[in-house]
């Protein structure tokens, strides 16, 4: 009997429905029961402060505002397997994800990004501490223009076994990290040896070859407790992933998706006395991921289709007489339909790749405390290498291929069989054909990709004070930061390499004051101070970029009652051009690229019900009065993707409501929409084959890119031993001509099962249904080119020891 997806999506929801659900807190319900807290155990009430704030280590900076906290409660009983997955359930987060887990570095669709309310400038910190690097062209190249992003990869950034808790805050109340988290700030707490000895071991297996191994041992080596240690190592690898076609409703394997990564992690905390504390931070975490570049379109997927692609767009097109035409080649989905398949071969055929290494050294010497609020100073050293390699081969190397047709066919041809046999001999194979023809091909064309061909080394070195004192009704925070940045790459062109360095030094500085005017009111006004040096080379030649800047900002939270609190706050935001910007923009309209900048507006509202629902509101309105776009417009006679200045403004929506019904059970919902509007010079003509500009309006092209309204829905159980968790998010209002459809559900599901107290068993599913979705879209390779992976399920332990 032939087994359906459908039937088995219907038999994994019936195992839902006949069991129980997680215990996991739900969104927004972050009630902590105990964690440690610096010096101290913070119990029950203490886990909020009077204005319902979730209290971490770090919340000290925060100044009301939209923030969640993801807890390692929760990361434990939902077995995310890495941070990408732990934050994708808080409402205004969303992701730009190609499908797959490797990623070209220069490249900004070709990556893992990151929005917060619609906004890719968010900063990531571990620690409360930046990890991009101001030199970086990890997500644009040097000769690209007009990239938001600060250029981390949220799943590189560290292990996620080493994660005690993930703050997002969004807005101004992140404005303490730097003036250009303009969408926000995601900070990654690690985790603290414990006073008890404790390991765990966690092993897990499932789809598609995947296999998971995690290993941690922390605990305290001194009779007084004042020194804790937390060591953790981990192991995830797999083959090629699976994913469902959103034309035909196929589930196809993408080649060339398999990976192998691993990570190490130490931290290790010497207590001197109630206020004085080393910390040493040592973060390991490496890759080898597989780099498919797109999912092909199964429509698409055949002999005869792929032999019409890759002759329009490597050969050209005939015209009647069966001539090649001058200049004919065709590429992009909307003049090739099923274009990017041409990209399958760089996966399956040739095995390209990309690789990281991380290794991060923090060392922190905290000399006082007061009110929770720590004074210190900190070191650290930041080392990235990327390196990749890219091969496709559509011909033989060396060949003139149009030459070489109309050589062969100096009359042209009309003839079908012809053309099939000459496509045969002279192109690439269709990748989904014969292995001896594949083989056969890679033997003319120098075999599989074996060793990378470009490296991208990122360093950053930097010192960082800060002093806060409690004075008063006013808690003052000052803090500077000197961070010298460095990238160096390594290229081939032409068979020939190149070495090129940059570098770029950058001083912050910050001061906040936190005035408790009462109880019930907080008032915190905040200035924030950025120097940026220009962007050098290995031999002093300045590219630009010298610029400082002074960004004020104030917040405040007001306690209405016992149940009720409000926040609003305004912030002043610049982000300085990336060193690209500098180098690429005279002679497109003759206007240079200007540093973005504006204002942030949040207004927010808490309220709890009966001491057992919590409902918060938010809004916030971005107004930049310069913020770059980049769309493919006339320059010169000639359509080209150009960064361009515009106005900007971006709202953004988000309810959330979170109900506790009994002991045992507990539901989150939440719902948030965003729109962009775009004013930019008269005049731009918008290239007609752009995929997104079916009326020529630039701001219509700019919200197709996402869907503009997110709901998520939490259900979660806990009876002791039994678990059980299921997680949806329904996404609505996305356009067809970047999405293979206008709405789509994706539910995620676990299920724990304590065999005793050391020893818990697993299940946990991602895209329960199978569902067909895409998170991004490019008009070059049309919707669908970046489907998401189908169906997983792992079964796992976990051991304590």
């Amino acid at each position: 009997m032939k087994v359906t997806s459908k039937r088995i999506s219907a038999a994994l929801l019936a195992c839902v429905a006949l069991t129980t659900f997680s215990g996991v807190q739900a969104a927004f319900d972050e009630h902590l029961d105990n964690y440690q807290l610096d010096a101290k155990v913070v119990k029950g009430d203490r886990s909020k402060d009077q204005f319902g704030n979730t209290v971490t280590e770090q919340s000290y900076y925060r100044t009301g505002g939209d923030v969640k906290v993801i807890t390692r409660d929760e990361i434990e009983k939902r077995h995310y397997s890495d941070l990408t997955e732990a934050i994708k359930r808080i409402p205004g987060i969303t992701f730009q994800n190609p499908g797959y887990r490797g990623g070209e570095y220069g490249f900004q669709f070709f990556n893992n990004g990151i929005s917060i309310n619609g906004d890719t400038r968010v900063i990531v910190l571990v620690d409360g501490r930046r990890v991009d690097n101001s030199t970086s062209t990890r997500i644009a190249g040097r000769s690209a223009t007009g990239s938001k992003s600060t250029g981390v990869n949220l799943d590189q950034v560290t292990n996620i076994n080493a994660v005690d808790k993930i703050e997002v805050i969004k807005g101004p109340g992140a404005s303490a990290y730097g003036s250009d988290a303009t969408g926000g700030v995601i900070n990654i707490i690690t985790r603290k040896g414990e006073n008890n000895n404790q390991g765990t071991f966690d092993v897990s297996a499932g789809s598609w070859g995947k296999r998971n191994y995690s290993f941690t041992y922390s605990g305290s080596a001194a009779d007084d407790n004042s020194f804790h240690y937390f060591i953790g190592l981990n192991s995830v690898k797999s083959d090629d992933t699976k994913y469902v076609d959103g034309h035909t409703g196929e589930t196809g394997t993408l080649g060339g998706s398999r990976f192998d990564e691993r990570g190490a992690n130490v931290r290790i905390d010497k207590d001197f006395g109630d206020t004085n504390r080393l910390t040493i931070s040592i973060n390991h975490k490496q890759g080898k991921d597989g780099y498919p570049i797109s999912t092909p379109n199964l429509q698409y997927w055949n002999t005869k289709d792929w032999n019409r692609i890759i002759f329009a767009a490597d050969v050209g097109t005939l015209d009647d007489k069966g001539m090649l035409k001058d200049k004919s080649t065709m590429s992009g989905n909307v003049a090739n339909p099923g274009y990017h398949n041409l990209f399958a071969l760089d996966g399956l055929v040739y095995n390209s790749f990309s690789k990281f290494k991380h290794n991060d050294v923090d060392v922190k010497y905290t000399f006082d405390r007061q009110s929770d609020m720590e004074s210190f100073v900190r070191f650290y050293s930041q080392n990235h290498t990327y390196s990749k390699t890219d091969k496709y081969k559509w011909h033989v190397p060396g060949v003139d291929i149009k030459k070489k047709f109309r050589e062969d066919f100096p009359q042209g041809t009309t003839d079908p069989a012809a053309l099939d046999e000459w496509i045969t001999k002279n192109l690439a194979p269709f990748p989904g054909g014969t292995k001896a023809a594949i083989e056969e091909w890679l033997a003319k064309t120098g075999g599989k990709a074996e060793e990378p061909t470009d490296y991208n080394t990122e360093k950053n070195l930097g010192v960082q004070l800060q002093v806060a004192r409690s004075i008063g009704k006013h808690d003052v925070i000052a803090n500077v930061t000197y961070d010298k940045a460095k990238q160096i790459s390594y290229e081939v062109e032409d068979g020939v390499g190149k070495t090129s360095e940059l570098k770029r030094n950058s001083l912050y500085g910050y001061v906040q004051d936190k005035i408790h005017v009462n109880d019930n009111f907080d008032v915190t006004p905040a200035v924030r101070f950025a120097k940026y040096s220009d962007y050098t080379t290995d031999v002093g030649v300045s590219k630009g970029g010298d610029t400082h800047v002074v960004t004020p900002s104030v917040n405040l939270q007001y306690r209405l009652d016992d149940t009720s609190t409000v926040f609003a706050g305004w912030t002043n935001v610049l982000r300085p051009l990336r060193s690209g910007d500098y180098t690429s923009v005279y002679g497109e309209y003759k206007t240079p690229l200007q540093d973005e900048k504006g204002n942030v507006y949040t207004l927010g509202l808490q309220k709890e019900f009966n001491k057992k629902t919590i409902v918060g509101v938010n809004y916030s309105l971005t107004d930049m009065s310069n913020s770059i776009a980049s769309f493919p417009i006339r320059v010169d006679d000639k359509f080209k993707s150009t960064a361009v200045n515009a106005k900007q403004k971006k709202t953004a929506f988000n309810v959330t409501v979170d109900h506790k019904i009994n002991q045992h059970w507990s539901v989150g919902a939440a719902y948030s929409h965003l729109k962009d509007t775009w004013t930019v010079k008269p005049g731009y003509v918008v290239n007609p084959e752009w995929g997104y500009n079916d009326s020529g309006d630039i701001n219509t092209g700019i919200n197709k890119l996402r869907p503009a309204n997110h709901y998520i829905l939490n259900v979660n159980y806990d009876s002791g031993k039994l678990s059980s968790g299921l997680l949806m998010n329904y996404y609505t209002g996305s356009n067809l001509a970047a999405f293979t459809a206008k709405r789509f559900l994706v539910l995620d599901w676990n299920l724990n099962y304590d065999v005793n107290k050391d020893l818990t068993t697993y299940v946990a599913v991602t895209n329960l249904t199978n569902t067909a979705y895409e998170t991004t879209s490019n008009s070059r390779y049309g919707s669908g080119s970046s489907a998401m992976p189908g169906r997983q399920a792992m079964i796992g332990a976990k051991y304590k020891f």
